[in-house]
C-alpha cells in the first residue's frame, strides 16, 4: 500500500518536499562549515595554549592559565559532543 501512497502525491505535495530537502541539504552544509570552523579554530586555540604552557611564567599567571586551560578542555569536549 505504501506504493499507493507515493503515486497519490500531489505535484504541490512533491514540491514541497523539494523544498524541504533543499533547506535541509543547506542546514547540512552549513553545520559541515561550522563544524570545520570549529575544528580548526580549536586546534589553533589548544596550539597557542599548549605554548603558553611552555613559557616560564610567575605562579599567580600559572593559576591563571590552568583555569583558561581546563575552560578550553571543556569547551573542546562540548563542542566535539556537539559535532558527533
Amino acid at each position: 500500500d505504501s506504493g499507493d501512497d507515493d503515486e497519490a502525491a500531489t505535484p504541490a505535495d512533491k514540491s514541497e518536499l523539494h523544498h524541504t530537502l533543499k533547506n535541509l541539504s543547506l542546514k547540512l552544509d552549513d553545520l559541515s562549515t561550522c563544524n570545520d570552523l570549529i575544528a580548526k579554530h580549536g586546534a589553533a586555540l589548544q596550539r597557542s595554549l599548549n605554548e603558553l604552557d611552555g613559557l616560564k611564567i610567575p605562579s599567580e599567571s600559572g593559576e591563571k592559565l590552568k583555569a583558561v586551560n581546563e575552560r578550553a578542555t571543556l569547551f573542546r569536549i562540548t563542542s566535539n559532543a556537539m559535532i558527533n
